[in-house]
């Protein structure tokens, strides 16, 4: 294991900040645009921690993405893509924010990479992750897996095939619906997360795709229908200047129209 810095976060959305702070259990129908926004899921932040146990595990390329759609509690399907950069081995790790079911970095939020070089990977946070890095070895089975097994896809030796998202969004679908995601007598994933945020201190500017899909789900009203289910939430909605002030929040469970 190399060394690992971690630097927390809080965000600043607009003109309020958000504070992480202890898990409470609560339900919000009719939630509004700032109640959705001001959610982890809305604002791209993922369980970087968990993420670089993912990568170690995982025994295959399906199983480390089916693995980072559990963990992340966005509404929007997690993709891959891999390739070979000036000696360097790296994954990136993308929010499908368009709903393509490709990798467009111009429209979708780039969430981490992991770069390898040599027996050391480099997993580094993106957007509202970007105070995030880690150090640590492991995982080159994975890396030569996803550069070599489809070569010639425009310098890209692997990406998220288009036909299995389907599949993904219905097992992230399912999951989300069992006590593993947001239950149970440990609390679930989603509680993994919230004890992940708690550290994060340090502030940071969301990517202009995520700013971009954050207001466009504001205006259209689409935030309502999230199926997300549950989202780790945190501040005392109201305060200053009509934003999200902080204050020790709790996790707030929105059920959109689709639930």
């Amino acid at each position: 294991m190399g060394k690992r810095k971690r630097m927390g976060m809080s965000l600043l959305l607009g003109s309020g900040m958000l504070v992480a702070g202890p898990v409470l259990a609560g339900c919000a129908y009719g939630v509004t645009a700032d109640n959705w926004a001001a959610t982890e899921g809305a604002i791209g932040r993922i369980n970087m921690e968990a993420v670089e146990e993912a990568f170690k595990k995982s025994q295959s390329v399906e199983e480390f993405e089916k693995r980072l759609n559990e963990i992340y509690e966005g509404d929007e399907i997690v993709l891959i893509r891999a390739k070979d950069e000036d000696g360097k081995r790296v994954i990136e790790g993308y929010e499908d924010l368009n709903r393509n079911f490709e990798v467009d970095p111009d429209k979708d939020d780039l969430l981490f990479t992991i770069t390898n070089e040599g027996d050391s990977n480099d997993l580094r946070g993106n957007g509202a992750n970007q105070h995030y890095r880690s150090s640590f070895g492991g995982g080159n089975f994975l890396f030569t897996y996803l550069i070599f097994s489809s070569l010639g896809r425009g310098g890209f030796g692997y990406h998220t095939p288009r036909s299995r998202v389907p599949q993904m969004e219905s097992q992230r679908n399912s999951y989300r619906n069992s006590t593993a995601y947001a239950g149970g007598r440990t609390g679930g994933q989603v509680k993994r997360n919230s004890t992940y945020y708690s550290k994060q201190r340090a502030s940071t500017q969301l990517s202009t795709a995520r700013q971009s899909y954050i207001g466009t789900q504001k205006t259209s009203g689409a935030f309502r229908t999230s199926n997300t289910g549950v989202r780790s939430g945190f501040g005392k909605f109201g305060g200053g200047r009509g934003g999200l002030s902080g204050g020790g929040g709790g996790q707030i469970i929105i059920r959109g129209g689709r639930w």
